[in-house]
């Protein structure tokens, strides 16, 4: 029987049973449709409406069987005060009981600051491979400015690499063509990263119509990027990267062009080396 094993998670509700705030076993509570709203901190912007009105059909036959996860707040209106809930998790689950027509649905109800909810809604959609690189970059983005969370420790949230982190914030220097067509899968992350290796804006949309048109790998993108960058660029860059060396007594260092400027990324493969190096400076200033 599908479902089975759920329903001890998911009580049934009694005939007539109308009360939203009546708790329900193991913290599991019937909440009007209509006073769930979506959570702002989503980071998925975009829902395919093939796939809602999929679910939404299995809704009808099955019912919900997997309850959404709520904040609840309170609200003041002319007729005194009245409860609010706010989706921290399953706004797609939520979006689909709608459009089949529920009335009400199951939630469990958790007390989440603005972090917890970003974090919640961001780690559902990454596991569940639901959110397109821009979105995951953009939230990502909104993790770092307004939480002042660092790449690690994005990454430790996600389950990923520093690395991968910085790529996926890299992606947000595209432009908004270019963004829109990782959005809708016409491009994988790894050609848009590729793309990002031609720093004209204008060079890089004809580059990205060309491989549109011929349909490039990521590899074909990477090469044709290189063969972009002029031989002037490219001396201008080493030399440049020889010269801080020089000044800052490191071999590690080395150039990357952002589109807002130019960054300057030395590594170190610990804390210990970065002591040492400061010493060095120093000790040689002195």
């Amino acid at each position: 029987m599908i479902g089975k094993g759920l329903e001890s998670l998911i009580p049934k509700k009694e005939q007539g049973e109308k009360k939203e705030n009546e708790p329900a076993k193991d913290f599991i509570f019937w909440l009007e449709i209509d006073k769930i709203k979506p959570n702002p901190f989503q980071p998925r912007k975009e829902f395919k409406e093939e796939e809602i009105d999929s679910l939404a059909e299995s809704i009808k036959k099955y019912g919900l069987l997997q309850p959404i996860i709520v904040s609840k707040t309170d609200k003041r209106t002319d007729s005194g005060m009245t409860a609010e809930y706010q989706i921290i998790a399953g706004e797609r689950r939520w979006r689909a009981s709608k459009r089949a027509g529920l009335k009400q649905i199951p939630a469990i109800i958790k007390e989440k600051t603005n972090e917890e909810k970003l974090e919640l809604a961001l780690i559902e959609n990454v596991q569940r491979k639901d959110l397109n690189p821009i979105d995951k970059a953009m939230a990502f983005k909104q993790l770092k400015e307004e939480f002042g969370l660092l790449d690690k420790e994005i990454a430790q949230m996600v389950g990923s690499s520093r690395e991968a982190v910085t790529n996926t914030l890299r992606l947000l220097a595209l432009p908004e063509e270019i963004k829109n067509a990782v959005r809708e899968e016409k491009i994988s992350e790894g050609h848009a990263r590729a793309l990002l290796g031609v720093k004209d804006e204008k060079e890089m949309k004809v580059l990205f119509e060309e491989m549109l048109k011929n349909n490039y790998s990521v590899r074909d993108v990477e090469r044709k990027a290189k063969e972009k960058r002029s031989p002037q660029e490219m001396v201008n860059k080493e030399f440049l990267e020889k010269k801080i060396r020089d000044v800052l007594y490191y071999e590690k260092i080395h150039l990357q062009n952002k589109k807002e400027g130019i960054q300057l990324i030395a590594d170190f493969e610990s804390e210990e080396a970065i002591k040492r190096w400061l010493k060095r400076i120093i000790h040689r200033s002195a």
